[in-house]
């Protein structure tokens, strides 16, 4: 699934015009303001790749103005990069005490409670993202919710759920109809189902390796074999040196 990164611009020094003396100074930065621009550069860090570049940012950040929801939501995300869940969700949680309305930081909690299999707890700023109106992204607190009713075993919730995350982003809801195939197979509906996880790999969702091995995996339940075999073989060269390969090659030797 996919990290929920933020994307900062740099902010530029702002000069000011003196009416008294008609000079122009640059105007000194506060501390808030200077750890804003930390933040940023942190986000940037996240964007690359580097975790603990963006951490080493976010330490001199907090120095400067540790109240800013941003840079804990941040560290959240950096902390989650590095596989540290524990501390992710605490910095995740202080983002979201600091701005209880801060909508990315609430999915990016929910989702992390959600990875910890604390579902009751998950639901809660799930919700509060997913029913933000103003939020760009609801898609994305919806499919996590969708995901929780999934895990929880309640399909029909779990069902609607995705299908408005669809609706809301239907060329990146790409985990949305993952599950909703995994929905459509649990209810042996298979034609609903491949149709599902094809779409979870259609455009921006191309790179999407568990839905490409599903769809092998249903041809191969199927027993259209020729056409798992060339899904297999195809997930091989589209994805090399990873585990989906290495899953694909696996079933293709037991292929008749």
């Amino acid at each position: 699934m996919r990290q929920i990164l933020l994307i900062m611009t740099i902010a530029s020094t702002i000069i000011l015009t003196s009416c008294a003396t008609s000079s122009t100074q640059k105007k000194e930065l506060t501390n808030t303001e200077r750890a804003r621009l930390l933040v940023d550069v942190s986000n940037g860090a996240l964007l690359e790749g580097d975790p603990t570049g963006a951490l080493q940012n976010l330490a001199q950040a907090e120095q400067l103005d540790p109240s800013l929801p941003e840079l804990h939501h941040s560290k959240a995300l950096a902390y989650f990069a590095k596989h540290d869940l524990k501390t992710a969700i605490t910095e995740a949680r202080r983002a979201v005490t600091l701005a209880p309305g801060f909508t990315d930081a609430n999915n990016t909690l929910g989702k992390l409670l959600l990875d910890d299999g604390r579902y009751e707890e998950a639901e809660p700023p799930l919700l509060q993202a997913a029913n933000n109106p103003l939020y760009r992204d609801a898609y994305k607190a919806n499919t996590n919710l969708g995901i929780l009713f999934y895990r929880k075993g309640e399909y029909g919730k779990a069902k609607a759920t995705l299908e408005r995350a669809i609706e809301e982003a239907p060329a990146s809801a790409c985990i949305a109809h993952y599950y909703l195939g995994h929905i459509q197979l649990r209810n042996g509906a298979l034609e609903k189902s491949l149709q599902e996880y094809e779409h979870a790999t259609l455009k921006f969702c191309a790179k999407f390796g568990d839905a490409h091995l599903a769809v092998g995996m249903l041809f191969e339940r199927n027993k259209e074999y020729d056409r798992a075999r060339k899904k297999y073989l195809d997930i091989k060269q589209s994805f090399p040196n990873t585990k989906i390969a290495e899953q694909a090659m696996e079933r293709l030797k037991y292929l008749p």
